[in-house]
């Protein structure tokens, strides 16, 4: 089925780490067990759920550079069933310190593997750059959500990212489908945003999630509490947004699930087939 979900954008600003931890708690709320993963080098949804900046180590990049094991990293918070790896300054050298690694693409989908049966969502808050660390989402994730304000830069985010997927397919050879597109930080009544909007839809079409993310304060305002929306403003508006979001994203997740995984595993047979093939002939040299 599909569980692990990057959250990704290209473009910095477009509502990334807080629909991860809003989609997060939601999640939580109907019933599913949460990872999540913070590959920012600033740490930001670490700190939105309420942890100090000097508690972010051990992180995601000590599992990614090899120094502990995934498990050691997870930690639980204020919430039950919702658990986080942060995110921390040491990911800002993760082109530097993997980029002659063997399996360097591969390093986060592997630490998962060892813990993915625990969960039933893990959620990847990914940095708003083209670096190895989107790479490792990418390769890592079953579909990906893209975050999209209604603006021109965003939407550039968005193009960049596609050009990013792209190559990832061409050069590793596998990279995960679009699970949606989300509008945030959305302005009804403002002309220019529905017009955006409006382009969005009709390129994208049944890739964007029906629900938008409206503008609103009380989702600014939940992280300085380390809080999602949900706990510090339930009768918010932008509560009511992100419920109706979840709602959508357990159910794309359970319509194209069983098809992925169809499409997952027979890729993998064919890799095993090609992998006993190979070592067959080396055999026969």
């Amino acid at each position: 089925m599909i569980k692990t979900i990057p959250i990704i954008n290209n473009k910095g600003g477009v509502g990334k780490t807080t629909t991860t931890i809003n989609v997060a708690s939601g999640l939580v709320r109907n019933g599913k067990r949460v990872l999540v993963i913070d590959l920012d080098s600033q740490g930001s949804a670490s700190l939105a759920m309420g942890v100090d900046r000097d508690q972010l180590n051990p992180s995601s990049a000590d599992v990614l550079f090899g120094d502990i094991e995934i498990e050691d990293a997870i930690r639980s918070t204020k919430t039950p069933d919702l658990d986080l790896i942060t995110g921390s300054l040491r990911l800002a050298d993760t082109d530097t310190r993997l980029s002659r690694q063997p399996n360097r693409e591969k390093r986060l989908s592997n630490a998962i593997e060892r813990v993915e049966d625990e969960y039933d969502v893990v959620l990847i808050d990914c940095a708003p750059s083209t670096s190895l660390l989107s790479v490792n989402a990418l390769v890592a994730a079953d579909a990906f959500i893209i975050p999209v304000s209604p603006s021109y830069l965003s939407l550039e985010g968005v193009i960049s990212l596609g050009q990013v997927v792209k190559n990832v397919r061409l050069s590793i050879g596998e990279a995960a489908p679009v699970l949606g597109v989300v509008l945030t930080m959305v302005k009804r009544e403002d002309e220019q945003t529905r017009a955006i909007i409006n382009e969005v839809r009709g390129h994208y079409g049944g890739k964007v999630f029906n629900t938008e993310i409206r503008d609103d304060p009380a989702i600014e305002n939940a992280p300085a509490f380390g809080k999602s929306v949900f706990d510090s403003a339930p009768d918010s508006r932008g509560a009511t947004d992100y419920a109706a979001l979840v709602d959508e994203i357990i159910e794309r997740i359970d319509r194209y699930g069983s098809i992925y995984g169809t499409v997952r595993r027979t890729a993998d047979d064919r890799e095993k087939h090609t992998d006993a093939s190979d070592s067959k002939h080396r055999m026969a040299s």
